[in-house]
């Protein structure tokens, strides 16, 4: 018995309906794939990139701690400095008094 051409070109549309969903599941899943993989290096590049903004934000503070600590150092430096001067005429006569003291209540040796 000969195939009704009806059911053939029925047969003919299933065939290509089957193979259009297979072709739309593969490309989704091609799309799927592609956005998963722009997902993960978008979530990389912004792990990168905020590691580097930290790094340059501690870098700074760095920077800044140290410009700060050599501003208090010559600071420092320059106070004892004058105290040094301000002071260094008396060290003599201290030691002299201590001296004398020292002599005078244990003898001269």
């Amino acid at each position: 018995m000969a195939e009704n051409p009806t059911i053939a070109e029925i047969k003919a549309a299933e065939e290509k309906a089957a193979q259009a969903v297979q072709e739309a599941k593969s490309a989704a899943a091609r799309k799927l794939n592609s956005a998963q993989t722009n997902a993960e290096t978008t979530l990389k590049e912004a792990r990168q990139s905020s590691a580097r903004q930290f790094r340059e934000k501690i870098r700074r503070a760095e920077e800044a701690a140290e410009i700060k600590a050599k501003d208090i150092l010559t600071k420092r430096e320059a106070g004892a400095r004058d105290f040094y001067e301000k002071h260094k005429a008396k060290v003599a006569g201290a030691a002299s008094w201590i001296t004398e003291e020292v002599m005078g209540r244990y003898g001269r040796g």
